[in-house]
């Protein structure tokens, strides 16, 4: 009897500690379901902040006897990591909505982008940010418009069912448009000869 009463309290004892061990999984089970969850919200609010486009330089003066083109340079913000940059486009066209109509000479047709571009206009990719290389021909005030747009790059250290899971919390925001921003050219002779008036006296 007391030999079965020590098996009775030492199965108990198993009993006991085994509901143990799995209380203190259920909690550390909870625990990484917690850390998790603020991961991927952190994650995924990274990826729905706007995408904004800057241009410093939103009015420019070409002189069209420069032997250098001008450069405009466009930045990005909102870009949730560095990889992401490399992802970037970038579109530059003419103003439709403006009141002038002048079209730079060797326009591409459809606007600029990093792979549509002409002898006379390009845009070139740098440390994320884009550089339009423009050389212009003749004379005129020249008005354009410019956005950009991402397809965010998930991290690829991200098992597959935590990916499934980020993407779902991104949702419709994968793709990030910009807003749109207008800059201004002005290309002109500079630094010309002016004629003087011929004057006659009597």
């Amino acid at each position: 009897m007391q030999k079965n009463m020590i098996y009775f309290v030492m199965y108990l004892v198993l009993i006991v500690e085994l509901l143990i061990v799995i209380t203190e999984r259920d909690e550390l089970d909870e625990k990484e379901h917690l850390i998790r969850d603020k991961m991927l919200n952190t994650l995924a609010e990274s990826y729905k902040q706007p995408l904004v486009l800057t241009i410093p330089q939103r009015y420019s003066d070409f002189n069209l006897k420069s032997k250098e083109p001008l450069r405009v340079v466009f930045t990005a913000v909102g870009v949730a990591s560095e990889s992401e940059k490399k992802h970037l486009e970038f579109f530059v066209d003419l103003d439709k909505k403006s009141r002038s109509k002048s079209k730079p000479s060797g326009w591409p047709k459809g606007g600029l982008t990093l792979n549509n571009s002409s002898k006379n206009f390009k845009l070139i990719r740098e440390d994320g940010n884009a550089i339009l290389i423009a050389n212009f021909k003749k004379e005129g005030t020249y008005r354009f418009v410019a956005y950009c747009q991402l397809e965010h790059q998930f991290p690829d250290y991200l098992p597959q069912y935590l990916l499934d899971s980020l993407k779902v919390r991104v949702g419709e925001f994968k793709v990030a448009t910009s807003n749109s921003e207008k800059f201004v050219v002005k290309a002109s002779t500079l630094g010309g000869v002016k004629k003087k008036r011929a004057e006659i006296s009597f």
